[in-house]
């Protein structure tokens, strides 16, 4: 899997923090402390947190996680290693306190790779029970979730931790989605100056330059970039490495293909933003901890120099 640029292999991704599910849920924490077993505690609380909560379905895993199903769907399909998985969660702590949620990020799904993408050991342990159109509630130890590490000042030391999850999809097709939630960026920010392209990547044309030497396939062009998510969250950006362009052959593969695609419509001088369905960008794979599968991406670019 190539970086957005085949020659930033080197690059440092800005990794993001639990405020997106990359950060939430991706097992980032390593257990310093391996001094104190807390599952006899855990198990306490959680125990204490079903009988107050007057919680009669929940089912004790091996592992110490309590799995409470809320929809099940036994016919359908069941999560296993290697697929696309959507899912809506909202992550709190025994007290109710919300850490994160898709509710908080327009109510999008997030993407993973089950079994790949690596997720908090409990939650990845309760998404193997559920089917598609699952909802469950998980209720995880310490043990399973950030231990002793806790997460930023988000997630105490040794925190239980209850996972509202509902599986939404497996495998899905992508492509209506992506366009809906470019159309919903256009709509949201009146943008009306977008040209939708076959392969549905939209260009939005910023400065122009008619005289400028073309972007043409076989051309090496440099580029200065800022790269978002659709909340407006940068992910990277020229600016974050000495402001210098990004040079690259158009039309060898070298970027992803919503570069070669959208810079190819631009010349010399030119500014604007390519709006990049997942398909053209990362797919399935997503890129590292940074960018999930099938994520839209939004790009403000500057071609600097085509020779």
């Amino acid at each position: 899997m190539k970086t957005i640029f085949s020659s930033l292999a080197h690059r440092v991704w800005v990794l993001l923090l639990l405020a997106t599910m990359a950060g939430a849920l991706t097992t980032s924490c390593s257990k310093d402390d391996t001094t104190v077993d807390y599952s006899a505690t855990d198990d306490a609380l959680i125990q204490k947190y079903l009988t107050t909560n007057n919680i009669t379905t929940a089912v004790k895993q091996p592992s110490g996680l309590y799995y409470v199903p809320v929809v099940t769907n036994a016919s359908a399909k069941l999560v296993t290693t290697g697929q696309v998985v959507s899912m809506l969660y909202t992550g709190q702590l025994l007290n109710g306190t919300v850490f994160d949620a898709t509710s908080l990020r327009n109510n999008n799904p997030y993407n993973f790779i089950f079994g790949v993408n690596r997720l908090v050991t409990g939650i990845e342990q309760g998404i193997a029970l559920m089917h598609k159109g699952d909802k469950a509630t998980l209720l995880i130890p310490s043990g399973l979730a950030y231990g002793p590490s806790g997460a930023g000042n988000t997630v105490p030391a040794n925190a239980v931790l209850r996972f509202d999850v509902e599986i939404t999809d497996i495998n899905p097709d992508f492509k209506v989605p992506d366009d809906n939630i470019i159309k919903k960026y256009l709509t949201d920010n009146s943008i009306t100056t977008a040209q939708k392209q076959a392969s549905g990547l939209y260009y939005v044309p910023g400065t122009v330059v008619p005289a400028g030497t073309p972007a043409a396939a076989n051309k090496t062009v440099s580029v200065l970039y800022t790269g978002r998510f659709m909340d407006g969250t940068i992910f990277d950006a020229s600016s974050r490495n000495g402001n210098q362009p990004i040079s690259f052959v158009l039309g060898k593969g070298q970027v992803i293909p919503g570069w070669d695609e959208g810079i190819a419509l631009m010349r010399k001088g030119e500014t604007g933003q390519l709006l990049i369905p997942s398909a053209l960008a990362y797919g399935p794979s997503g890129a590292g901890t940074t960018i999930a599968p099938n994520t839209v991406l939004r790009f403000e670019v500057e071609v600097t120099d085509v020779k």
